[in-house]
């Protein structure tokens, strides 16, 4: 048995630790201004950042299809790999899960194994890493599985929007409330994926203090649990906007956490095609 582990470009892992366990990523479509993008590219990724910085750019993630998702498999089974263990992006705003499935139904010659990450991002990231680690020490799926769920599971995700826009494109929001509803969303709307990887608004906010005081709730009993152990990411896109709401929110998590290990990440192109550059994730675990 030969395992790969897969995920797509919307989770962040370090390259050397990408390279080191050989964890193989799909390049979602990204589409800004009538022209197709792949992030794998240095040139178009700082090419369309500029691009964004421009009014009315809007970037979005094209659909992946069944086509490309089969020659990206094709490698693989040429290589020789009979398992494929595949960590993706959540799959209440991508359409992403929903084409691997149809892909596992109908294709029998590498078994695939599909992991709804309830997340992207970092957390996505952390979840492939894992899974390539476990592969490296010899455990099978059967093993394997379990432990991802478990991880998953234990960590949470959320994400701070200014407006609703992309999601409204992209994907859905639990319990029937629509974001292209938008209008009725004040600035600063804090949603979270729920532990069946549901999008669910949790609250809305115009005041930075209550924003901040509700992500610390959410996150104290991780760090009861974990306290110097527990690691919280903040991915985004520098902007003036954003770094003031980074700034008031590590000084209150350092605040109230202060064992716990914050890192911030720059936001890649795939998680802007789904939030938008003014989004915040956070996520802890």
């Amino acid at each position: 048995m030969k395992t790969a582990i897969l995920t797509d470009s919307a989770a962040i892992i370090a390259p050397q630790i990408k390279h080191k366990l050989a964890i193989k990523t799909l390049s979602l479509p990204l589409l800004l201004n009538g022209k197709r993008y792949y992030e794998k590219y240095d040139y178009d990724r700082q090419q369309v950042k500029a691009m964004l910085r421009e009014k009315n750019s809007f970037l979005m993630c094209g659909q992946v299809s069944v086509t490309a998702i089969d020659e990206f498999l094709n490698e693989l089974i040429d290589k020789g790999y009979t398992d494929v263990i595949w960590v993706y992006l959540d799959n209440d705003i991508s359409g992403l899960g929903n084409n691997l499935r149809s892909y596992q139904q109908r294709h029998d010659q590498i078994n695939i194994h599909l992991v709804d990450s309830y997340s992207m991002g970092v957390a996505e990231g952390n979840l492939a890493v894992l899974a390539a680690k476990l592969v490296a020490q010899g455990k099978d799926w059967n093993a394997i599985e379990p432990i991802l769920k478990e991880v998953r599971n234990s960590n949470q995700t959320v994400m701070i929007l200014k407006n609703l826009r992309h999601i409204s494109t992209t994907g859905y929001v639990k319990n029937g409330v629509f974001p292209i509803q938008k209008t009725i969303f004040r600035p600063q709307t804090l949603m979270r994926f729920n532990p069946q990887g549901q999008l669910e608004v949790q609250s809305t906010y115009l005041q930075h203090s209550k924003l901040s005081r509700t992500i610390r709730r959410m996150i104290m009993p991780a760090y009861q649990e974990m306290a110097g152990q527990l690691q919280i990411t903040i991915t985004a896109i520098r902007t003036r906007h954003n770094d003031q709401v980074i700034s008031r929110l590590i000084k209150a998590i350092n605040r109230t956490f202060p064992a716990a290990q914050i890192k911030l990440y720059e936001m890649n192109l795939s998680m802007i095609a789904h939030i938008g550059t003014d989004g915040i994730v956070i996520s802890w675990g």
